[in-house]
């Protein structure tokens, strides 16, 4: 950086020459052109850092270009203009409107010449990452269908005996409830199972089922209270990693007469869906296989880029999605 900025000032004492300053004017020239590259390049490097973190490069690339660059041009124009203020007012000069034109061509064109070689390094290192992340994910996902595989039932068998109970059970409502629930929640699973993503609107509604089912096996004794406005409905989630989280919570916490669970699903600060619940914690958890919150953080941050946020404080539990826009 240091070494860049003394080329740029030798660059910019080559060119306007025709200031012939004596020794103590020159000494402002070098310093003063010393600090604006250091305070161009540092402005520029951590506009584009703010920007990448933000935009991302692989699903928005047009408009995080424009983005950076029209506020690179702005931000350099701001230096380059306060420190020819700067010399103007301690030299006791007048710098031609030309040359300042110039100077901020020129600086321009360096600090965008510059971002861009900074920007091209930052996405092929985010691109090799994503590579290694996608395989990462990839081996994950055929670990969890192997699992699945070895305790797979034939969906058609499984739907047609669903329908033979539905007949003998229709007599009780709420037997019939609970059957037509459960079919619904299996045939989501297997409608999502090969999706990245669904609408969060329809990740709700088999929620919705899923908790059908849980209130048949604990009653009164699970309650959950779901507070999400219509606006985020159109916000995508990871398929059912909604479902994940409330039986993970079901799974490492007591349940009975005197412990209830309490879970709350609702919007926070309008960028996270969360999920949280009372912490009455078993001494044994039943073995799983290995889906549940590293698989949602992993899953999340091959997507989105965006990290899964996880809490425990006050005997409350609680696990942020960021509420990511994806192209389905």
């Amino acid at each position: 950086m240091i070494i860049g900025s003394l080329i740029i000032v030798s660059l910019f004492i080559l060119i306007f020459d025709a200031f012939n300053f004596n020794d103590r004017k020159f000494t402002y020239l070098v310093v003063s052109g010393i600090v604006s590259s250091l305070i161009v390049w540092v402005g520029s490097g951590l506009i584009s850092f703010f920007l990448m973190k933000r935009i991302n490069v692989f699903v928005r690339p047009t408009k995080l270009i424009t983005i950076l660059s029209i506020l690179l041009i702005v931000y350099t124009t701001l230096v380059v203009l306060a420190e020819i203020e700067l010399i103007e007012r301690v030299n006791h000069v007048t710098v031609q409107y030309s040359m300042k034109v110039v100077s901020v061509i020129i600086s321009v064109l360096i600090t965008l010449f510059i971002t861009a070689m900074h920007s091209s390094f930052y996405f092929f290192r985010s691109w090799k990452e994503n590579m290694l992340k996608a395989e990462r994910l990839e081996k994950e996902n055929l670990l969890a269908q192997y699992e699945t595989l070895k305790t797979q039932v034939n969906p058609h068998f499984v739907f047609n005996s669903l329908n033979t109970l539905l007949t003998m059970v229709e007599c009780n409502p709420e037997a019939v409830k609970y059957v037509e629930s459960l079919a619904e929640f299996l045939r989501y699973v297997l409608q999502t199972r090969d999706k990245e993503v669904v609408l969060l609107r329809d990740e709700l509604t088999i929620t919705n089922q899923y908790l059908v089912l849980q209130k048949g096996r604990f009653g009164d004794k699970l309650r959950i209270s779901m507070d999400v406005p219509e606006q985020y409905y159109h916000f995508a989630v990871p398929p059912l990693a909604l479902q994940m989280l409330l039986e993970n919570a079901i799974k490492h916490n007591v349940i009975s007469k005197d412990n209830n669970l309490n879970i709350k699903v609702y919007v926070e600060d309008k960028t996270y869906l969360v999920v949280e619940n009372n912490i009455n914690p078993k001494k044994e958890v039943e073995n799983s296989m290995g889906i549940g919150l590293n698989n949602i953080k992993n899953r999340y941050m091959f997507l989105s880029g965006k990290e899964v946020k996880i809490s425990e404080e006050s005997g409350i539990f609680k696990v942020s999605l960021p509420l990511v826009e994806y192209v389905l």
